[in-house]
């Protein structure tokens, strides 16, 4: 699969997940939207020194947390719906997947946590979260996915072993992937420091659904770059009951 086909397929396959399953695909903007509800009350969006003095306020910090595992949880139905385009399939609770998946959201929100209430907030330790960050997602894809399907079979060290080679490949997919919908973001929540009462709640919804499309485009890139591996090494993420499970 070339690099041109794996970001068409990510974007493809994060479209067909919005419009086949819109409630699912909310999740992450209602908690978007909680945490803007929280930063309007900490008055963050009343002025450059303002949106500077509460980026670290304790009430938006913990309401983050909560939006980094409304980032995380939902790769449980994205990659199940990727997996077998079924709706009904991808928000099946499958015990035995549900307890896999549970594993790779707690490892994901220990590492959120750790950066987040933990390590200082200086350029050298935030770079260096970034790159180890980078580096972590993309060797846990294949894990993610196996276990989104209901596979105990790859866990997070075999996923390791399996996305080593494509390390690079997996990271530049993630980051090109991300960026057309990452810059928006950010221009977004700067103009809601200026856009005045009358436009500050529309360019927070706005930025809010932009956040509910970016999260399905992380977790495709991260199916893609997973069956990408799999199929380079020839084996399959589905557990052997794939059938079974999508039926």
């Amino acid at each position: 699969m070339t690099f041109a086909k794996a970001f068409a397929d990510t974007y493809r396959g994060s479209i067909a997940f919005l419009i086949a399953c819109p409630l699912l695909a909310l999740v992450p903007v209602v908690f978007e939207m909680v945490q803007h509800v929280v930063e309007v009350h900490i008055g963050m969006y009343d002025g450059i020194a303002a949106a500077k003095a509460t980026e670290h306020h304790p009430l938006r910090l913990a309401f983050g947390m909560m939006k980094v595992l409304s980032l995380i949880v939902p790769g449980y139905w994205i990659t199940r719906f990727l997996a077998w385009r079924d709706p009904r399939a991808a928000a099946r609770v499958d015990p035995r997947a549900a307890v896999l998946y549970a594993g790779v959201v707690a490892f994901h929100a220990a590492f959120s946590a750790l950066q987040l209430f933990v390590l200082p907030s200086t350029v050298g330790v935030l770079l260096a979260g970034f790159a180890i960050g980078q580096v972590i997602s993309g060797l846990v894809p294949a894990w993610t996915v196996a276990a989104a399907l209901g596979n105990p079979a790859i866990g997070p060290v075999a996923s390791a072993r399996l996305m080593l080679r494509q390390l690079p490949f997996t990271v530049a997919l993630m980051l090109a992937t991300i960026l057309p919908l990452m810059i928006p973001h950010y221009v977004l929540g700067a103009a809601a420091i200026f856009a005045g009462r009358t436009l500050l709640w529309p360019v927070l919804l706005a930025d809010a659904l932009l956040v509910g499309w970016l999260c399905a485009v992380m977790l495709a890139a991260g199916y893609v770059a997973a069956t990408r591996a799999a199929a380079a090494a020839g084996i399959t993420l589905d557990p052997p009951s794939r059938a079974a499970i999508a039926a």
